[in-house]
C-alpha cells in the first residue's frame, strides 16, 4: 500500500524546520504587494473540481498547446515530414548499442539524439522507452548517454548520476538523448552582441516570442517528433513510455507529458514546483516561460493532466534554487487531483539528500511499477 504522500513528505519537512520562518526571497513591499497583485491571474483553466477529470483535461490540455504555442508550430509545420539521419553504431560494454543520430524536426532545425538499444539474442524482442531530454547543460546529451569529452567530464557526471540514458540501456530500456533546443551547443540561437545577457537560451526565449512561438512549445514539439519516429523502431514497446529530464529537462518532460498521452510515466526531476513562489519569486529559467501562464492554471494543473498515468516528483532538499514549502505545496495539489480521479497511487513525490541533481534510486522502482505487464 502506498504511503501518504504527508509522511512521504517528511524527509522535506524536517530539511524545511527552520527555514519556514524566513521567506524563500524577501522582496520590498510595494514589490512584493504589486507582485501578489498581478501573478495570481485568472486561473481559468485550473482545476477546481466539481467535475469529471476527463472534462476538465478535454478544456485544459487544449488551451495549454495553444498558450505554449504548440498549436501555432503544429499548423505551420502540418505538410512538414521529420527526416532521420542514423548514426554509426557502437557497442558498450557487451550490454548495449549506441549510436548518434539526428532528426530535423522543422526545414533547417536539425536536433542530434543518442540512440541506445540493449543488445538481445531475440530480434522480436520490445524494449520499453526511455527519453530523456537535458536541461542547461552545453553537453547534455552526451552527458546522459554517458559519452564524455575528458575524464574530468565522466568524473562530474557520474558523481550527481547524471548519465541517465546509460543507466536507462543498462536496465533494458532503449534510451532516447536527444539535444534540448536553446539548451545545447547543437541546438541553439547564438546571443549576438551581448544583447540577453550573454544566454543563448534568453536569446531563444526572445526570438520565439516575436514569432509567436515560447520555447516550451519548441522542445515539446521535437519530443513529439521523436516519440513518433521511435514508436516504429522495431526494438520499441510504444505502450511502455518513460520520460524524465532533470532542471530543464524536467521542464520539457513535465509540459510533454501534459499534452502528449503516450508518456506512460513521467519523472520531472528538481524541476516541479508552482510557477511563482509565495513572495513572488519565479522559479524556472526565463527560457521555461510561457506568458500568461498564471491566467491558464499552474504547475499543479500540469501535473493534473497527466492523470490516469504516472507522475513522480523527484527534489533534492539541499537544491537552492527552489523552496522545499513550495515543492511541498505544490506536490498537494497535484496529489489531490490524482485521488479526485481515483489514482492517487500514481503519483508521488520523494527527495533526494543531495542538490540540482538525478536521483535513480528513488525512480527506478516507480518507474517499474508503471511499465510492469
Amino acid at each position: 500500500m502506498k504511503v501518504p504522500l504527508c509522511v512521504g513528505l517528511l524527509v522535506g519537512c524536517l530539511f524545511a524546520i527552520g527555514q519556514e520562518n524566513r521567506p524563500f526571497v524577501e522582496y520590498p513591499e510595494e514589490t512584493r504587494q504589486y507582485l501578489k497583485r498581478i501573478q495570481r491571474g485568472e486561473q481559468g483553466h485550473a482545476f477546481k473540481g466539481g467535475r469529471a477529470i476527463g472534462e476538465w483535461q478535454k478544456e485544459a490540455r487544449p488551451a495549454l498547446m495553444k498558450l505554449i504555442g504548440l498549436e501555432r508550430i503544429r499548423r505551420e509545420l502540418a505538410s512538414f515530414r521529420p527526416l532521420i539521419t542514423e548514426g554509426k553504431v557502437t557497442e558498450v560494454d557487451g550490454v548495449y548499442l549506441r549510436s548518434l543520430c539526428k532528426i530535423e524536426t522543422e526545414p533547417g532545425v536539425t536536433v542530434p539524439f543518442y540512440l541506445l538499444v540493449p543488445k538481445s539474442g531475440d530480434s522480436k524482442k520490445r524494449f520499453p522507452l526511455f527519453l530523456c531530454p537535458h536541461g542547461h547543460d552545453s553537453l547534455g546529451l552526451h552527458s546522459y548517454a554517458g559519452v564524455y569529452r575528458d575524464d574530468a567530464h565522466r568524473e562530474k557526471i557520474l558523481a550527481r548520476q547524471g548519465n541517465i540514458a546509460d543507466l536507462a540501456a543498462r536496465r533494458g530500456f532503449v534510451a532516447l538523448a536527444p539535444a534540448t533546443r536553446g539548451l545545447a551547443d547543437e541546438v541553439l540561437v547564438q546571443d549576438l552582441k551581448g544583447r540577453h545577457g550573454g544566454r543563448p537560451c534568453r536569446a531563444h526565449l526572445m526570438h520565439c516570442l516575436v514569432a509567436g512561438r515560447t520555447p516550451v512549445g519548441e522542445r515539446v514539439w521535437d519530443m513529439q517528433c521523436l516519440l513518433n519516429w521511435a514508436e516504429s523502431h522495431p526494438a520499441v514497446d510504444k505502450t511502455r513510455i518513460v520520460m524524465s529530464g532533470n532542471s530543464g529537462g524536467g521542464v520539457v518532460t513535465a509540459y510533454t507529458a501534459a499534452v502528449d498521452e503516450r508518456v506512460s510515466v513521467a519523472i520531472p526531476s528538481c524541476s516541479f514546483t508552482s510557477v511563482v513562489s509565495q513572495e513572488g519569486f519565479i522559479f524556472h529559467c526565463d527560457c521555461c516561460m510561457v506568458p500568461g501562464i498564471r491566467n491558464w492554471g499552474d504547475w499543479s494543473d500540469l501535473g493534473g493532466l497527466v492523470v490516469p498515468r504516472r507522475l513522480l516528483l523527484v527534489h533534492g532538499v539541499k537544491d537552492g534554487l527552489h523552496s522545499v514549502a513550495a515543492v511541498e505545496a505544490n506536490a498537494g495539489l497535484v496529489e489531490t487531483i490524482f485521488t479526485a480521479a481515483g489514482a492517487a497511487d500514481h503519483f508521488d513525490l520523494r527527495w533526494g539528500q543531495g542538490g540540482h541533481r538525478f536521483y535513480p534510486d528513488l525512480m527506478w522502482s516507480f518507474i517499474e511499477e508503471g511499465i510492469k505487464r
